[in-house]
């Protein structure tokens, strides 16, 4: 499987890290790059090696929250399915909330990038959000740390009811559809049933360069947050995001999709 310069910075990166951050993070790149081997021999493990990548990218989310000291990160339960395959999904409504917030036309803000940076002698990810109409860019910093304030009363806007729209109506089917759909994948492909064994046939190369992409945002995130907090403390924007998650699984655990296949 190949990588960009700039993923493969990435993953430099998360090398650099220490404990679960690095094991599991590097361990992905891993299941990816294996899976790439294994694609036109033994398709069935090379999809269960790229669900499996996207686990491990989570967990490694996991533990940078936990080991940061974010409230309520113990609550994530590292050997649940339900817990890691939520992750892409709820980012993905993140992703479209700032879209909306930062992206509409009344906003000073055109689009974002990221750069590669060092933070507190570590390699980092910085944002960069470019300015609309002009060729300059704001870097916040750090770069998950941003607040949003009322001009009118001074108080800073909370997101936290922004991310539990995460909990709610089509964010929230698109999250347990998603886990739904892997976790029976992934019983398709490893346990026979009567009709046979499990037998996968076709190309799987967009499937598993998908899987990339998950696993890269994951790590990405990661660097945007962890090497950080060294030095400026805890995002409040990462614990409001953290706190709608848990909301989120409280709410999946309910429909009895944890009791996933091992």
């Amino acid at each position: 499987m190949n990588f960009t310069t700039f993923e493969e910075k990435i993953i430099e990166a998360i090398n650099d890290c220490t404990g679960g951050v690095k094991h599991c993070g590097s361990h992905s790149i891993t299941h990816l790059t294996k899976a790439w081997r294994l694609r036109s021999e033994d398709i069935e493990m090379a999809m269960f090696r790229g669900i499996t990548a996207e686990e491990e990218a989570a967990s490694c989310l996991f533990f940078s929250l936990k080991n940061n000291g974010y409230k309520n990160a113990n609550r994530l339960l590292f050997k649940e399915h339900t817990y890691k395959l939520g992750v892409v999904p709820f980012l993905n409504s993140i992703s479209n909330f700032l879209s909306t917030t930062f992206g509409n036309e009344a906003s000073p803000f055109e689009n974002y990038n990221l750069e590669h940076v060092k933070q507190s002698g570590r390699k980092a990810l910085a944002l960069g959000i470019k300015l609309r109409g002009r060729e300059l860019q704001a870097w916040p910093q750090p770069p998950l740390h941003f607040f949003v304030g009322d001009q009118g009363t001074g108080e800073t806007y909370d997101f936290k009811q922004d991310f539990t729209e995460s909990t709610q109506g089509q964010n929230y089917r698109d999250a347990l559809e998603h886990i739904k759909a892997i976790a029976s994948q992934r019983s398709s492909i490893l346990y026979a049933s009567p009709e046979g064994p499990p037998s996968v046939e076709g190309n799987i190369d967009n499937y598993l360069l998908n899987q990339k992409r998950k696993v890269l945002v994951l790590l990405s995130v990661v660097l945007l947050s962890d090497p950080w907090v060294k030095e400026y403390g805890l995002s409040g924007f990462v614990q409001q995001a953290l706190d709608a998650y848990l909301l989120l699984l409280k709410r999946i655990e309910k429909e009895s999709v944890s009791a996933m296949p091992a």
